[in-house]
């Protein structure tokens, strides 16, 4: 919800800049972050997805992104921004079995909501009550905010603001343009 809520955002700071949504266009492989979406509800909603599935899956949706990133690295710091933070993502996800881990904090926060109900119906995430590896770069971080309220990680917050930083400067930004005319030989 964070990322979507950054697109939104970016979205109506670029329009409030007076830039042109249509720039957007101009993003190399755009569908390169598009097709993970599809790919990530599979993971999400199935449960029980062969491990050797569910890591392909997730390994493809992340390569998807850094490929994204890469072709348009041309806009340096949002690049920066999404590379670390897909990055941080996978590898607290392939380090943890391909889930997420969920600070058992979020218990806690959430009294009616157990450990297994996570488990049964996010088949990525976990509640690291046992620990887990790397678990400062999971969902740790509580989002008291009702409209975006849960818990994220820092690659998530990394990638919000990569995707906000990119919408509004693609937008604003001329230069982008590829299909430019010849400059006139005088």
């Amino acid at each position: 919800m964070l990322l979507f809520s950054s697109i939104i955002l970016g979205l109506i700071v670029g329009l409030i800049r007076k830039g042109n949504i249509f720039r957007l266009n101009n993003l190399r492989l755009l569908w390169l972050v598009i097709m993970p979406l599809f790919a990530s509800l599979v993971i999400k909603y199935y449960p029980v997805l062969p491990y050797i599935l569910k890591a392909a899956l997730t390994t493809l949706t992340y390569s998807c992104v850094i490929a994204f990133v890469i072709a348009n690295r041309e806009n340096v710091v949002p690049s920066v921004f999404l590379g670390l933070g897909t990055l941080s993502n996978y590898v607290v996800i392939a380090a943890n079995s391909f889930r997420m881990p969920i600070t058992a904090k979020a218990l806690l926060i959430y009294p009616t909501m157990t450990a297994e109900a996570v488990l049964s119906q996010r088949a990525n995430y976990f509640v690291a009550t046992d620990g887990a590896k790397l678990m400062s770069l999971g969902d740790i971080i509580y989002i008291p905010i009702k409209i975006i309220e849960g818990f994220i990680s820092v690659g998530d917050i990394l990638l919000a603001i990569g995707m906000f930083l990119l919408i509004v400067r693609v937008m604003g930004k001329n230069t982008l343009d590829r299909k430019k005319p010849a400059d006139d030989v005088k």
